[in-house]
């Protein structure tokens, strides 16, 4: 089979590739350029142009050819817009789970079969993916540790269809091990943990793009007790950098963009919540029996237990939780699960 490696310039699509490989299939390493080292001040050495580098590197290491595919206009006008207008709007976005779907899976594969005659594209995601019942399934990694389901919700069956994850049976430590044998340079190279395209704190991007103006913190009786920098800088249920001098500990527990306004509590209680709605839902396999149904409503967070998922309109549904969840916050994923299996997703929104 010839198949097409999404390679970042990271350890696991380099064993990803690595492996496919061994396996005897027929494979050609592709990396995406989605954004521009100079405009969001990374230097020469850094950001997307260490990373086509390094994916360059190890297709010469496997004997494999390496191509680089632009997809640069169609990054910024969905991925960093909506970032910035998100942010602009008091929200908390996760651009990682709309870039997998509308670009690493979009405009991104789209090229990739539109120029190479290749049958599947294959990434480095901790991910096991399985066919059964007519349909595709995607399940937690063998490293939990690791998995990334949660950032995949967003896909859909024709594009897992697509789609290989070859490390979905191994862990962390081995995929290391197997590039160290291999003698791969990137076998100790850091996983990436922050956006992308945003080299440092948020807050230098936010000060770039977003213009930032002070406004007033509001008790949450409508007084107004201090000052904040720019409701870009706040996320639901943040303590720190608040600078509000207070007889006890002070939270954000709502946003207003449009008047500027941070509103924080002194009671924990405010920030926890049992119901909310997303927006913007898809699901791979949709649980019509709620028994054992979690949610995540952040990436690496807690799964609470769902007691009902009401739809609402054709995208859009109401989330019953069993118990109070701290901190659900409007513009990130909540993502389902029945036992290890992801089900689906959407947007969270605050009514």
């Amino acid at each position: 089979m010839k198949i097409a490696v999404a390679m970042s310039g990271g350890v696991d699509s380099s064993v990803a590739a690595y492996i496919l490989k061994e396996q005897g299939h027929n494979i050609i390493g592709v990396t995406m350029r989605h954004f521009d080292n100079e405009k969001m001040h990374f230097s020469e050495d850094e950001g997307i142009n260490r990373a086509i580098i390094d994916a360059k590197n190890v297709c010469e290491k496997l004997g494999i050819p390496h191509f680089e595919i632009d997809v640069r206009e169609e990054f910024e006008k969905t991925i960093i817009n909506d970032f910035i207008n998100e942010y602009k709007n008091g929200r908390t976005p996760n651009p990682c789970t709309l870039c997998n779907k509308t670009i690493k899976w979009g405009a991104f594969a789209d090229k990739i079969f539109n120029k190479f005659d290749v049958e599947k594209i294959a990434t480095g995601h901790y991910v096991r993916i399985k066919y059964f019942d007519n349909k595709y399934h995607l399940f937690k990694s063998e490293d939990i540790a690791k998995d990334q389901t949660y950032m995949l919700w967003e896909l859909t069956q024709n594009q897992l269809s697509k789609t290989i994850f070859p490390l979905s049976e191994l862990k962390k430590s081995q995929i290391r091990e197997i590039a160290q044998t291999i003698g791969l340079d990137v076998a100790k190279k850091k996983d990436s943990q922050e956006v992308c395209f945003i080299k440092g704190h948020y807050s230098n991007f936010f000060k770039e793009y977003l213009n930032p103006k002070s406004g007033n913190i509001k008790f949450k009786d409508g007084r107004i007790i201090g000052k904040h920098k720019g409701t870009v800088f706040y996320t639901i249920g943040q303590r720190k950098g608040l600078n509000t001098p207070w007889t006890s500990p002070l939270y954000v527990y709502k946003i207003d963009a449009i008047k500027n306004e941070i509103y924080v509590t002194d009671n924990k209680e405010d920030l926890f919540k049992k119901k909310f709605s997303i927006s913007q839902s898809n699901w791979i396999n949709f649980p019509y029996n709620f028994d054992d149904i979690f949610v995540m409503v952040r990436y690496n967070s807690k799964p609470t237990k769902v007691k009902e998922i009401i739809p609402k309109n054709q995208n859009r549904f109401d989330v019953v939780l069993t118990e109070n969840k701290k901190s659900i916050t409007p513009g990130q994923s909540a993502v389902f699960y029945k036992d290890n299996e992801l089900l689906g997703g959407g947007i969270i929104e605050i009514d």
